[in-house]
């Protein structure tokens, strides 16, 4: 009997198909994942959602994320480390920060090195999480709502990348909410569904990522979602990286001609910088497949 659909946002029944998905990213299963919209509230939706196994095979110990090795590793620390500063009147102290999905702790570093030291991060990956206590930093393992952290504990949440990939984000946000302190910050990275890189990739874009993506946001998704758990949306700003492009010419290349990835992993960062023009374009029409927003606790 197939599952039922039932809307975390908004509750509705009923769904409507979209795209039908693989992982072409890390190529851990041969399985299709039908991504579906809520005829309600338009919230994107894996479903049916993965099983656990296919979950726990999709964060393999070489997930990327949890490694950033190599120049790869090195251009996304620069990333972080730039963010920052950009950020820094929200991250300074005395703010106490919290980094939901820290992966291995570079933000927190980041944030440590520029002069606050009042930083905390929750990861549920074990590796990762061991990885950034290695670096000093007070990593807890595991999900935020079992993190039982005091109300009002912190000044600003961080959660990069890892909105999409919660089963149910409407619960994440509301205990965001509780343990931020009043007028608390809330900051987000997470790709754009609604965004030229969407429509135009399709099957190949990277901001699908079946099966790590369970949920995929627009803006106006995005912000129902964080209304509905009592934070009030301050700015979206649309970024110019080419990752994107990049990751889907690989891909696309791959399907094709699968032994040309050893070359193509080399040339990744290469790549990402001569697509980063391709991304400005969609930045500046305020489509871009990538989007980092700053809300406030209400």
């Amino acid at each position: 009997m197939a599952e039922t659909f039932i809307c975390p946002l908004c509750g509705g029944g009923s769904a409507a198909p979209v795209i039908d998905l693989q992982d072409r990213v890390a190529r851990t299963t041969d399985a299709t994942f039908h991504l579906v919209r809520c005829t309600d509230c338009t919230l994107l939706r894996l479903h049916p959602p993965p099983d656990a196994a296919t979950l726990a095979a999709a964060y393999a110990s070489d997930y990327a994320p949890h490694t950033r090795p190599g120049l790869s590793g090195r251009a996304k620390g620069w990333l972080e480390r730039r963010a920052v500063r950009r950020l820094w009147p929200l991250l300074r102290p005395p703010r106490c920060v919290l980094d939901v999905g820290c992966a291995t702790g570079d933000l927190l570093a980041a944030i440590r090195a520029q002069g606050n030291p009042a930083v905390t991060g929750v990861e549920p990956g074990e590796q990762a999480a061991r990885v950034a206590r290695e670096r000093d930093l007070d990593v807890r393992t595991g999900f935020l709502e079992d993190a039982e952290f005091p109300d009002a504990a912190f000044d600003t949440l961080i959660a990069s990348h890892t909105l999409e990939h919660v089963p149910d984000p409407l619960a994440l946000l509301r205990e965001a909410r509780r343990i931020l302190g009043a007028r608390g910050v809330l900051l987000l990275w997470l790709p754009n569904a609604d965004s030229v890189e969407a429509r135009l990739l399709g099957r190949y874009w990277i901001g699908y990522d079946a099966p790590r993506h369970l949920t995929t946001f627009t803006p106006t998704t995005l912000r129902h979602v964080l209304e509905a758990s009592g934070f009030e949306l301050w700015s979206i700003k649309h970024e110019a990286i080419g990752l994107e492009w990049a990751w889907a010419l690989r891909l696309w290349l791959r399907e094709r001609w699968p032994h040309c990835d050893v070359v193509l992993r080399r040339l990744h960062p290469l790549l990402i910088v001569l697509a980063t023009p391709l991304a400005a374009v969609g930045a500046l029409l305020g489509r871009s497949g990538r989007i980092r927003v700053i809300a406030v606790a209400r």
